[in-house]
């Protein structure tokens, strides 16, 4: 931590910071593990700091998450204690809980336990009365569709951060304003982004929930959404039975499908916000690449919802005269990273070859790509639109669910992924 940060943590816990370390976790914001001597006892905390992640100096904030953590604190909900927040709000201090987020490691019983534990802990979040919770600033719903759309407007207002914003995007955003779900059962505090990963577990049982800074008040289904995505698919069907059995909501597959494409339209508008900036707590390159991953999700998420077939994938191009040149570059890079001592610089370096693979696929196709592009275009929507129309035309077709400008918008996709098709594929693989 840099000295200002130290000082003034010092100072607001009355010890001393005998221990630091940055873990390499987080890709919003940057999180320090430290030991503070306090007379006779050792503070264990978390330091979370906003740096060059993809919602500093936007509304989510870490002022937005500590209210959240302030509000849990005397619920039942296990959540780690808020235990300071700079004048600024630029750095917020918890207390450590034990336990790890990581459940690669465990059994298999011990993993089953520790998900049935986090589903008791999001019952007990679920079942909380969002009227006696003290959440200055978070709206609370009054109409079933106003659920979804709260939070789908804070998104919009991140994803105009990001412009320009892929079109798809912008298809998903007015296909989920106009479709909020119409009934919703209970009103909840929604964690967002729950799940695996986001929670601290030791011996089968969660010691923690944290990271908030998605929290709103909503739907239940849209947690389940984000579960989804982090779990394994095989523990869903027992996870969803108990929650229904101890919450008394039911499980609804079609509010969950509607969240599905609303977590993956998230998600793209958080790694385009770090492209767009030009960095983030990953560095460059990698959040390129996950906002093509995310842009599929969209993509078959909004399929899946208006019925419309995704295209065949885009033939494989073959090589170009210059593809020896890459795959010579690419080896150097490789070479280069194994014999780098300092993390930071070696994954930096590292992270050359997402754009070194990424160029050799643009070498390959583009051009015949952007013929591909143009044709179908001026085909499907007319001579006449251009960028600046098709963010217009995308924005009224969204919310009428056009399916013929949805199937163009498909076919843009699959073309823009044989760009990233090497990466992406790789990844699914591994």
């Amino acid at each position: 931590m840099d000295d200002d940060t130290r000082a003034w943590l010092e100072a607001s816990v009355e010890g001393r910071v005998v221990r630091e370390e940055r873990p390499p976790t987080g890709g919003s914001r940057t999180v320090y593990l430290i030991d503070v001597e306090r007379g006779a006892e050792t503070l264990p905390l978390v330091v979370r700091c906003e740096g060059e992640g993809s919602f500093t100096g936007t509304e989510v904030s870490l002022a937005r998450e500590a209210v959240v953590y302030r509000a849990l604190a005397p619920t039942p909900v296990p959540a780690p204690k808020l235990v300071a927040l700079s004048p600024d709000a630029s750095v917020m201090v918890l207390e450590r809980v034990t336990g790890s987020a990581d459940l690669a490691p465990v059994g298999t019983d011990e993993r089953t336990a520790t998900m049935e534990s986090f589903v008791d802990a999001l019952v007990t979040l679920h079942a909380l009365d969002v009227d006696d919770l003290d959440l200055p600033g978070f709206a609370v719903p009054r109409t079933a569709p106003d659920h979804a759309r709260g939070d789908l407007g804070m998104w919009a207002r991140l994803g105009a951060l990001a412009q320009p914003l892929d079109p798809l995007l912008r298809f998903a955003a007015a296909w989920l304003w106009t479709h909020a779900p119409a009934e919703v059962p209970r009103t909840v505090l929604v964690q967002g982004d729950t799940g695996p990963g986001n929670f601290l577990a030791a011996d089968g049982r969660v010691t923690g929930v944290v990271d908030w800074e998605f929290a709103h008040v909503g739907d239940p289904m849209d947690d389940w959404a984000w579960i989804e995505m982090r779990a394994e698919t095989s523990e869903l069907p027992a996870l969803h039975e108990r929650y229904a059995r101890a919450s008394g909501i039911p499980i609804d597959d079609e509010r969950i499908a509607y969240y599905r494409l609303a977590v993956q339209y998230r998600c793209a508008v958080t790694t385009s916000l770090a492209v767009r900036r030009g960095s983030g707590a990953r560095g460059w390159a990698p959040y390129l690449l996950a906002t093509q991953r995310f842009l599929d999700g969209v993509a078959r998420a909004l399929a899946d919802l208006c019925s419309v077939s995704l295209p065949e994938p885009v033939p494989v191009a073959g090589e170009s005269p210059r593809t020896a040149l890459y795959d010579e570059l690419l080896t150097g890079v490789r070479a280069a990273t194994g014999a780098i001592d300092d993390p930071a610089t070696r994954d930096a370096t590292r992270n050359l070859q997402i754009l070194v693979r990424h160029l050799r696929a643009v070498d390959r196709a583009g051009a015949a790509l952007e013929g591909e592009e143009r044709d179908d275009r001026a085909t499907t929507l007319g001579e006449h639109v251009d960028d600046a129309r098709l963010g217009d035309l995308v924005d009224d077709a969204g919310g009428c669910g056009d399916t013929t400008v949805l199937g163009y918008l498909l076919r843009r996709r699959a073309r823009e992924r044989q760009l990233w098709a090497d990466l992406l594929d790789r990844r699914a693989r591994s």
